[in-house]
């Protein structure tokens, strides 16, 4: 693994491991609603808590894996670099993601629209328009879009039934 794609993953591996904390503390400090004789299973904050430990799980492994310890040659060392060598850290793209994200949870979300309506929506979006399509010229976009079109909806009827049957959450 190139050194600038380790460091990308470190970065975002810190980024992930800093919003888990926050999001494991935010939902710390929920009420557990144990006046209301609600049993801790069920306690609103459990559901976040737990994806705030997955966040900072996963932000662990990127910080902490490693590479290949060999050394990657190019042929042509003067030459630009192809659509296979890493560039360092995509900005853009961390932009446009945090972007798709403050829209859907922080504008849509709870406004009207039904949820699993919004996130299959908000999925299929942050799928295509974060395809890398042009870095991997075997995978054409046709099949991308097919495959979010698929994998989009299929997540929303999960994250619907764990949250509404599992852990007894009305969704907006």
């Amino acid at each position: 693994m190139p050194a600038t794609a380790q460091l990308s993953d470190r970065i975002g591996g810190l980024i992930w491991v800093v919003f888990g904390a926050a999001v494991v503390y935010g939902s710390w400090t929920m009420d557990r609603l144990a006046s209301l004789g609600i049993p801790l299973s069920t306690a609103p904050g459990l559901p976040t808590g737990l994806l705030g430990l997955g966040f900072i799980a996963f932000g662990m492994v990127m910080l902490l894996r490693r590479g290949p310890s060999q050394e990657v040659a190019y042929p042509d060392a003067g030459a630009a670099p192809g659509p296979d060598v890493d560039q360092g850290f995509a900005w853009g793209r961390a932009l446009l993601s945090a972007t798709l994200c403050l829209v859907y949870a922080g504008l849509l979300l709870g406004r009207g629209l039904p949820y699993w309506l919004l996130t299959g929506a908000f999925l299929f979006l942050h799928m295509v328009l974060l395809d890398e399509t042009e870095r991997v010229p075997a995978r054409p976009t046709l099949r991308r879009l097919l495959a979010a079109a698929v994998i989009a909806p299929s997540v929303t009827v999960v994250v619907v039934l764990v949250f509404e049957k599992l852990f007894l959450v009305r969704l907006p």
